[in-house]
């Protein structure tokens, strides 16, 4: 997951951190934390959209894998051991996907966290 650079904020794996020295840094602070946010939402979009396309890939491929095994006959048998001898695309990772999902999710609420801390900090 790359992300673009911000001028005032920085995300190191999970963790968002945030250095303002003055009250006008602080809002574009805000700003880039906002933008950021909607930025990470379009990428957890488009995460959530892989993991339903690897969920019905891995579905239809167990799907298949059963109507093959209650074939019988010779032909079903010929078709099988051709199959094993035929390289096969690997399945996505479900896994992997979900731990995309999860570090957005954490990234995101560190988001919202440093936002509410700033704005306390200007309405203090």
């Amino acid at each position: 997951m790359q992300l673009r650079e911000m001028r005032f904020a920085r995300i190191d794996g999970t963790e968002v951190l945030v250095e303002v020295k003055s009250e006008k840094e602080a809002r574009t602070a805000i700003k880039e934390l906002r933008h950021k946010k909607k930025e990470l939402a379009l990428l957890k979009r488009r995460i959530m959209r892989q993991e339903v396309r690897a969920r019905r890939t891995i579905e239809r491929a167990e799907d298949a894998a059963e109507r093959e095994a209650r074939r019988r006959g010779l032909f079903a048998t010929l078709r099988r051991v051709s199959r094993a001898f035929r390289s096969r695309e690997p399945l996505p990772d479900l896994d992997a996907i979900r731990r995309d999902l999860d570090k957005t999710d954490d990234i995101l609420h560190n988001i919202d966290s440093c936002i509410v801390q700033l704005e306390g900090r200007l309405l203090g």
